[in-house]
């Protein structure tokens, strides 16, 4: 079982995005001292209140410099987004610096204001995604890139630097909305998961979609992995200022995406309360019930590796989020290990 920690990095008024940075770089400073695997970093436009991070592969870079061990992750690139050959160029450049630590998460979005913001007609998306994914897969995999699709066209381009994992870094695609799972499942890569958005009900019925298209398309579904995100707050006082902290926070993160839903937020998720969150969608409070929680999730959803947001909503102070990976690190990783 692999744990990785997940940042949208939300900033309010009272904050400045220099210091949300701040956080975020010393806190996967901190991850990497303490074992765990990733950091995956979100890509969120035009909504400073929910996400300050349009760059999630500058941030990236320099939590390369400064870590050793911490694999560098998007949760998720917005593929539609990004001319492909300039994405292609930009994360092999990541794995480079990194030496072979990049994964590319990606995905489509749906957030209507952000394909507004960059001219991209959303009900293109789809298909978008899947032609933008195969050009940077032949870029990374080409000599010399030809290619001829609906939205791009290169001739003779060298795409360099390549990657330095061969033959290319590994490949997860977000699956929030019934139709992608079955298609992550044919295109035969790794899926991430966000029960806060698509439910768990809903994450166990995709993914015997996505498992049954691996099957179908003659992918081995036990090479795949299954990420899944899930709110973490680790403490041991469960009624203290911290786990106050922590639901004013995740209070904050709710009202943020129901104003900010997209077309494929399901009805379900446009009403989540913080009660609903906190007792089926997060893992909270002491050692022992978060290691209860992870393993009913586990168990449920064939899961490989969780994706811990331990900073939701960007409100819990720097050093209670230290505390509580520290916490987590030390009594719930060897569990699990």
């Amino acid at each position: 079982m692999e744990f990785g920690i997940f940042y949208q990095l939300p900033c309010a008024d009272e904050q400045s995005p220099a210091d949300r940075y701040a956080d975020t770089i010393s806190q996967a400073q901190l991850a990497d001292e303490l074992g765990f695997d990733a950091v995956w970093l979100a890509e969120v436009h035009f909504n400073p209140r929910f996400s300050v991070l349009p760059a999630p592969l500058l941030l990236g870079s320099a939590i390369a410099q400064t870590t050793r061990n911490l694999k560098i992750a998007t949760a998720v690139n917005l593929m539609p987004l990004h001319h492909p050959v300039r994405l292609a160029e930009e994360f092999a450049t990541l794995d480079v610096i990194s030496r072979g630590r990049a994964i590319l998460g990606t995905g489509r979005g749906a957030m209507l204001q952000q394909y507004r913001g960059y001219g991209v007609d959303v009900e293109e998306g789809r298909d978008r995604f899947v032609e933008g994914l195969d050009m940077v897969l032949k870029a990374w995999t080409s000599d010399e890139l030809n290619y001829e699709g609906k939205y791009y066209q290169v001739s003779g381009v060298r795409v360099v630097p390549k990657p330095y994992q061969q033959p290319h870094p590994p490949v997860y695609i977000a699956s929030n909305s019934v139709d992608t799972f079955p298609l992550v499942g044919e295109l035969g890569h790794n899926i991430l998961i966000a029960p806060i958005v698509v439910s768990l009900e809903g994450a166990k019925s995709g993914l015997d979609h996505y498992r049954h298209e691996l099957k179908a398309h003659g992918h081995d579904p036990a090479a795949r992995k299954v990420n899944v995100n899930v709110l973490i707050h680790a403490t041991r006082d469960e009624a203290g200022s911290s786990s106050r902290s922590f639901e004013g926070s995740v209070r904050n993160y709710l009202s943020n995406l129901q104003v900010n839903r997209s077309r494929v937020i399901t009805g379900r998720t446009r009403n989540l309360s913080y009660e609903h969150v906190s007792t089926e969608l997060s893992a909270i409070g002491s050692p022992e019930r978060i290691i209860d929680k992870l393993e009913s999730i586990i168990e449920m959803l064939g899961a490989d590796e969780i994706m811990c947001w331990f900073a939701t909503g960007g409100l819990v102070p720097n050093e209670e989020v230290h505390a509580s990976m520290r916490l987590f690190a030390e009594e719930v990783i060897p569990h699990f290990k």
